[in-house]
């Protein structure tokens, strides 16, 4: 396959990793052509996604750059895919590569959709929901906070001067309280409804459209890609195999909401979590005067 007609957005999925090998291990250019023996201006072009190395090429400039392990395995395996229009993510969201290739799409996407029938998007969270969501699943709970902060720093494409055109339609079901905290889903939900007069936010009935959750991504060389999160890897589709989801977009706004009628639903939402934190607080006080009145508190 000519450079030409592969995947774009692979190519420069694998370009950003090679820059970032290199930048990490703090050789220029000039530097690294003279160690391996190839042009500045080939690795440049490598970096930017205009052409693509071989594997042999990848394999060599990893070894230079002193890259093992996971780090290794990951841009390998995107550099033995790139033929094709799909590829896989190992590890879990969270992990620094996962995330920063997520990222990286973020950052060069021209417009975005996000369909997210289970969970609140992670561009939309706030601080403590997406403590809840991400806790769990973490085997390193010390990198929880800043694992936290690399997700929320991401929402920066939907608000500010450089915002991107976006949509969010949101599943009826990540409006439930799924982790047992009234006060986190009311500051979460109030969130949305802030959010909603700067991004186009539309729910959908979660029984009304069976895809799992993605996100669609135009980037400004007019290409798409879809990715599509799990809890252990991600799929990235381009091409061919991005393109159902047009038909799948059109869908979900077929069935979604009106902005107008969102809105209430979200409003009505967030009533209902307030007087779940009232009923606790009056619970909580109720228990404390018991205690300290010396009431048993089974009474």
């Amino acid at each position: 396959m000519r450079d030409s007609e592969m995947p774009a957005p692979q190519r420069c999925a694998l370009g950003r990793a090679l820059r970032d090998a290199r930048i990490d291990a703090s050789f220029g250019l000039r530097e690294l052509g003279r160690w391996v023996g190839v042009d500045p201006a080939l690795l440049s072009s490598w970096e930017l996604g205009e052409q693509v190395p071989t594997l042999e090429d990848v394999a060599g400039l990893l070894g230079a750059l002193g890259v093992v392990g996971e780090r290794k395995a990951r841009i390998m395996s995107l550099a033995r895919e790139l033929a094709g229009s799909s590829w896989v993510m190992r590890g879990s969201p969270a992990d620094p590569p996962h995330y920063a290739t997520v990222a990286g799409h973020e950052r060069n996407a021209e417009s975005l959709t996000v369909w997210a029938p289970l969970q609140i998007p992670e561009l939309l969270q706030t601080p403590d929901y997406a403590r809840l969501v991400l806790g769990p699943g973490l085997r390193d709970k010390e990198n929880l906070e800043q694992v936290v902060e690399n997700r929320l720093s991401r929402n920066a494409i939907l608000f500010g001067a450089r915002a991107i055109e976006a949509q969010m339609f949101v599943g009826t079901e990540a409006l439930r309280d799924h982790f047992g905290d009234a006060e986190v889903m009311l500051r979460q939900v109030r969130h949305l409804i802030d959010a909603s007069a700067t991004v186009k936010l539309r729910l959908v009935p979660s029984q009304a459209v069976t895809e799992g959750a993605f996100s669609w991504y135009r980037q400004r060389d007019e290409t798409e890609v879809v990715y599509c999160p799990h809890q252990r890897a991600g799929v990235f589709l381009a091409g061919k195999q991005a393109a159902p989801y047009s038909g799948i977009i059109a869908r979900l706004a077929k069935s979604a909401l009106s902005s107008e009628d969102s809105l209430h639903r979200l409003s009505a939402a967030a009533a209902g979590f307030e007087e779940e934190v009232k009923a606790q607080r009056l619970a909580n006080e109720a228990g404390l005067t018991r205690l300290l009145t010396g009431e048993d508190p089974a009474g």
